[in-house]
């Protein structure tokens, strides 16, 4: 029998709230009751990781109660301002959640450290003992954030359930350093230094967590999965030839996703518009998302794929350029417009960047002269691992320049 009722269809936001209310309900009443028990055990014992780890839960009933507004939040309705609703507040939820995962990590981490020159400890076995049921209550707790979790899909969630499962680490580590500082006096230095250990590992994992939260809300490239789902919906429709420029849009609980098909040019619009119709169609069986089709016809993909030939062709030709990314080549009734980003030594001048970017236009316009052009220019800041030897160079050579 599961302890988990069924609301209904978990992509619906009243649904996804209030399975984000349920796993809250939890969370603040087995932190409400953790947080008392080790803050009282803590000083009684005079421990410094215990009384640590008690405003660690009182950090988690926090989160609690951030994660029923957020869940609040995610599921109004869409309005003016928001036409694909708020479902993006679980983004938003996720890293207000790690971010405080961190500070409790940090406060830890200060306490364990002030510890170290006086350890006052009075461990116990029986302290011990006690310590590892309250691991078993968190662990169980985390089981149960994650299981909800996967059933609606949700980050903010799944962040929770990692930060019960590392709390009950926690308590494991503690019950230790208590039982071993009570073997001898001199082991009461454990406790402290297991706090240190303790709070670095809750740092690191809440600035990991607020990573890749963040690179969702950013945005991140679709997934080999979602580009093999479409592309075999795509072989399986009788008239595309090719399918390109793959987009997910991820708004929550509302995802779309767009792309371009390259179709024969003697076929008619209405036939064009059938194969767009059928693909949709298609990817709508296969991916919980709305799907937009461009269609164009061979022709022009070819036409813009020489056009970007011609572009690297010319950025090929001069030696001041150390890369060039984000080359966009968009087709129009009166020919088209090309964007690209060139990266250049960051030494170099406002004068010699304005006149390289009027050479690489003129350039590239004597080639396309239907298309308009305009270059981006970005200096090198030595982060990126590919170039950065390159960039050495270039501050090498002007260095010998210069004498």
């Amino acid at each position: 029998m599961s302890l988990i009722p069924d609301y209904g269809d978990p992509s619906d936001p009243d649904v996804r709230a209030k399975y984000g209310y349920l796993e809250s309900a939890v969370g603040i009443v087995g932190n409400s009751s953790l947080f008392v028990s080790k803050l009282i055990l803590g000083l009684t014992i005079s421990s410094i990781a215990l009384f640590g780890d008690s405003m660690n839960h009182l950090t988690d009933l926090g989160i609690s109660i951030v994660i029923v507004f957020g869940f609040r939040l995610a599921k109004k309705e869409a309005d003016q301002e928001h036409p694909y609703g708020h479902a993006r507040a679980e983004g938003i939820l996720s890293i207000v959640v790690a971010s405080l995962v961190v500070a409790m990590g940090v406060a830890v981490l200060v306490a364990s450290a002030q510890g170290l020159w006086e350890p006052e400890i009075q461990g116990s076995l029986t302290v011990a003992v006690l310590i590892l049921f309250f691991a078993v209550v968190k662990e169980a707790m985390a089981r149960f954030a994650f299981k909800i979790a996967d059933k609606i899909d949700s980050r903010a969630l799944r962040a929770d359930a990692w930060n019960h499962r590392f709390d009950a680490l926690i308590s494991v580590v503690i019950a230790v350093g208590i039982y071993v500082s009570s073997i001898n006096a001199h082991f009461r230095i454990i406790d402290p230094i297991m706090g240190i250990v303790v709070a670095v590992f809750v740092i690191s994992t809440g600035i990991v967590l607020i990573k890749e939260s963040g690179n969702e809300l950013l945005g991140r490239a679709p997934s080999e999965e979602t580009l093999r789902t479409v592309k075999e919906a795509a072989s399986s429709v009788e008239g595309v030839e090719d399918v390109h420029d793959i987009l997910v849009h991820d708004y929550g609980s509302y995802k779309a996703i767009s792309m371009h098909i390259t179709v024969d040019e003697s076929i008619s619009a209405g036939e064009a518009h059938k194969i767009a119709s059928d693909l949709e169609a298609r990817i709508r069986d296969g991916i919980d998302a709305e799907p937009t089709v461009r269609v164009e016809s061979r022709e022009d993909t070819e036409r813009v794929r020489r056009v970007e030939k011609d572009v690297e062709d010319v950025i090929s030709g001069y030696d001041e350029i150390l890369s060039s990314h984000k080359i966009e080549v968009t087709r129009s009734a009166k020919g088209g417009k090309i964007e690209m980003h060139i990266l250049i030594a960051k030494h170099t001048t406002v004068e010699d960047a304005h006149r390289l970017v009027h050479d690489i236009e003129s350039s590239i316009s004597n080639r396309v002269p239907d298309y308009e052009v305009n270059v981006h220019v970005e200096p090198c800041s030595g982060d990126c691992k590919i170039c950065e030897e390159i960039c050495s160079k270039g501050f090498e050579e002007g260095a010998d320049d210069s004498n």
